[in-house]
């Protein structure tokens, strides 16, 4: 409609008459001292007048390329740091900010620009990327504090992630997650690429050192890892990226209760990201997923792998004091475990992993023997002799009782 104003306007020049504003705005539903300005414009857009308004941070122009140049910086950043330093002037938000920047040329990083990372797709099923989200420290709604890491893994062609909770992150934790990792995905992709971790790789006299365990269950299981340059977070980018994802994390600080509910969260967190849509791709991983799934070398026998990562004793049927042997060691199970089979795998390092379906069901740390807080604390749910209040109390106070007498248990 306004190009036929414009049109109309235009026939009128020609003939040399000035027309009616009034009867054309009312015909064109416009204001007559819009249809006039677009008159004065001779048919063109006549503006509002702020293109012809110098922008407020031109007076810092130069100072704003100065900033562009530092390593490191960012858009948002330099647009702080003058709100912070001229905090009288009164200077515009950041989107006007990135438009001065676009309309002078300023960019961002050395004369160069940014180093370019472009996009590298791998075929399904062929890459894996892992790595560590380290050190993450979270307190539950009792004030206890929980110190432990998460070993993220992302699938390359569908961006599967697997997410898993460590308390550390040895050799052992490192294969243990290696191993959970192809029992949750259902079989190997071909290659695992990482950086330069401690658990992988090892500097003794000035040199890297392989560490042959880790080394050893990947040929057994059937994969080759590679290494990375270590820092550069482009080289694993879709791994880096799920790390984004663990971000979530934080917004459950002091909002959960014991570590069970925390490695819940993790889970929901994993479930979650798969059932997103991926921003390269457009699709939920989980649905590619289902595609790359049948391009994944076979799993093999889980059993071997078990006996891959340490010593493994069955346990035909677990009593009703939740205790199982191994190693001259006594360690808890959960309550679902009571009357049923389990495996544990006595892991090099001196850690029990418990598993029962295969599925791990409980984690025991080198020298630790007797039972998990958790679990006794689970047994004594229900019993008669304690309120709901106090369950947790009385399990502590038997626990250090047992303590007492040497853990004859």
């Amino acid at each position: 409609m306004e190009r036929n104003m414009i049109g109309e306007l235009n026939m009128y020049k020609e003939a040399g008459i000035k027309p009616n504003f009034s009867d054309i705005a009312r015909r064109y539903g416009k204001d007559r001292h819009t249809v006039a300005a677009y008159w004065n414009a001779e048919g063109c857009d006549p503006g509002d007048g702020r293109s012809e308004r110098e922008s407020a941070f031109e007076p810092h122009r130069a100072e704003i390329e100065e900033k562009a140049a530092l390593p490191g910086v960012t858009k948002k950043g330099i647009h702080e740091f003058l709100l912070h330093r001229y905090p009288d002037e009164g200077l515009p938000g950041y989107n006007a900010f990135t438009h001065f920047m676009r309309g002078s040329g300023i960019v961002i990083g050395p004369p160069g620009g940014p180093e370019p990372h472009p996009r590298f797709e791998t075929p399904p099923g062929l890459q894996l990327q892992f790595d560590w989200k380290e050190s993450i420290r979270m307190a539950d709604r009792n004030g206890e504090v929980f110190e432990f890491n998460v070993f993220a893994a992302t699938l390359c062609w569908s961006r599967r992630h697997v997410f898993i909770y460590s308390r550390t992150r040895g050799t052992d934790d490192l294969i243990r997650c290696m191993y959970l990792t192809i029992a949750r995905l259902g079989g190997v992709p071909a290659e695992w690429l990482t950086d330069n971790m401690s658990a992988l790789v090892v500097i003794r006299d000035g040199k890297r050192h392989r560490v042959a365990r880790v080394f050893e269950f990947a040929k057994d299981a059937g994969f080759e890892i590679k290494t990375c340059k270590a820092r550069s977070p482009q080289t694993k980018g879709k791994v880096e990226s799920s790390n984004r994802f663990l971000s979530r994390l934080m917004a459950y600080q002091g909002d959960f209760e014991g570590e069970d509910e925390l490695v819940g969260i993790i889970a929901r967190i994993e479930e979650r990201c798969n059932a997103e849509a991926n921003e390269t791709t457009g699709m939920p991983p989980s649905a590619l997923f289902m595609d790359e799934k049948e391009a994944l070398r076979p799993a093999g026998n889980m059993r071997m792998l078990q006996e891959a990562m340490g010593d493994v004793v069955d346990v035909p049927k677990v009593d009703p004091t939740m205790l199982v042997s191994a190693h001259g060691r006594k360690v808890s199970v959960p309550r679902r475990c009571i009357g049923r089979p389990v495996r544990l795998v006595c892991m090099p390092e001196g850690g029990i992993d418990c598993y029962m379906s295969g599925r791990l069901v409980a984690s025991h740390a080198p020298g630790h023997a007797g039972y998990d807080p958790g679990h006794y604390a689970e047994a004594m749910e229900g019993k008669r002799w304690f309120g709901d209040g106090d369950i947790e109390a009385a399990a502590a106070a038997n626990l250090e009782l047992l303590s007492a007498i040497g853990g004859r248990l």
